[in-house]
């Protein structure tokens, strides 16, 4: 008989976690798990699924009729969404007799460990960014770090991420790093390469494009065949394209929004940056990584950045909120042929222990390890 795991994201929109999950729940398919995939909103289809997995919608609204009610009703009709929630997936979990629930992200992690209490099913969650952003509340921050020492285990992504929390929780915690995409897996261009800086990333304060484009201003002046593209779309895409004139890049940098194929449009650019104050595993440095594109980050919380860029030998690492640095390492790399050539051989290097099949063989490794 088949056992069955049950995954449990908000949504499956673009973004990290939710790329890692789709491509997790693919991969225990693969393995002859019944497949569950349970979210708030209908999957939008941006990553591939195994026809054999099974989709929930928890579609109970978040806010209920919270746009007509005074704010005690409104605390009230959350309260209600968030418990109707619990309820429909531990039904599934009693239903199914799920040998695992695995959850990702902030309160749905809190939820899945309510729902899991008192059955037979094991609890695996899963930080994806930096717990103070994840658990920003004073409330959400209580119950993350009193309920996750309930959890059968938990997946953390850096030692800062983990070190957030009770040693009760560090205990039965393992830090794995995000896989690549399969997409990304591949031999790195060997042909000459365009002088583009490139980042991709939803345009929001977090990931702080603003930062990267004071930074080519800088770096453009020394090195005006420089052209800079940031893939990606979101609330700030407008505030970037005005500030990018304001500074007379307009010329200079393209912003394309969401794009398909950003491993083919990327492979032959010469450097990538981020510039997030806050990132948990960023997903986009190892893909620049396994593409041999040389890479400048922020030394950002919770770490994440840090445990893939090693300063100096898979990419320099510059401080947070900091454009004089940033530009300053930018063109370290532009201006070193030598060093250019060795980050991006360390780095490919690198990126082949972020191999899909290895990671989500530690992933089932460790839950089943559990006794499942």
């Amino acid at each position: 008989m088949k056992k069955t795991i049950v995954f449990y994201i908000a949504t499956l929109t673009r973004g990290g976690a939710e790329r890692v999950i789709v491509n997790l729940a693919n991969y225990f398919c693969s393995q002859g798990y019944e497949v569950y995939m349970v979210t708030l909103e209908p999957d939008e289809g941006l990553y591939p699924m195994n026809d054999g997995i099974k989709k929930v919608v928890l579609d109970q609204p978040e806010n209920g009729n919270a746009d007509q009610t005074g704010a005690g009703l409104r605390i009230v009709s959350r309260i209600r969404a968030a418990a109707g929630r619990i309820t429909k997936v531990r039904r599934l979990l009693k239903m199914t007799q799920a040998s695992a629930l695995v959850s990702f992200i902030g309160k749905t992690n809190i939820r899945a460990i309510l729902a899991g209490l008192g059955t037979k099913t094991k609890v695996f969650v899963s930080v994806r960014s930096a717990p103070e952003r994840e658990y920003a509340g004073t409330l959400q921050r209580f119950l993350a770090k009193s309920l996750f020492c309930f959890a059968d285990g938990i997946v953390f992504q850096s030692e800062g991420a983990k070190a957030f929390f009770p040693k009760a929780a560090q205990k039965k915690s393992r830090i794995l790093y995000n896989p690549l995409s399969p997409e990304y897996v591949r031999e790195p261009y060997a042909g000459k390469r365009r002088d583009e800086i490139i980042t991709v990333g939803r345009m929001d304060a977090v990931k702080n494009h603003a930062l990267l484009i004071d930074a080519f201003a800088i770096v453009v002046k020394e090195k005006p065949q420089m052209h800079l593209t940031i893939y990606g779309g979101g609330d700030c895409m407008e505030d970037i394209r005005k500030q990018a004139a304001r500074l007379g890049l307009a010329e200079k940098v393209s912003l394309p929004g969401d794009t398909l194929d950003i491993p083919d449009k990327i492979r032959d650019a010469r450097l990538f940056v981020l510039s997030s104050n806050f990132e948990g595993m960023p997903n986009a440095v190892a893909e620049a990584f396994a593409l041999g594109i040389p890479v400048v980050s922020t030394d950002c919380p919770s770490g994440g950045a840090r445990a893939l860029v090693h300063d100096g030998e898979t990419g320099l690492l510059v401080p947070v909120k900091d454009a004089k640095k940033m530009a300053e390492a930018m063109l370290r790399i532009l201006n070193d042929k030598e060093l250019e050539t060795r980050l991006r051989e360390n780095a490919y290097r690198f990126s082949k222990s972020l191999h899909p099949d290895k990671i989500n063989r530690m992933w089932q490794e460790f839950i089943e390890g559990t006794g499942l």
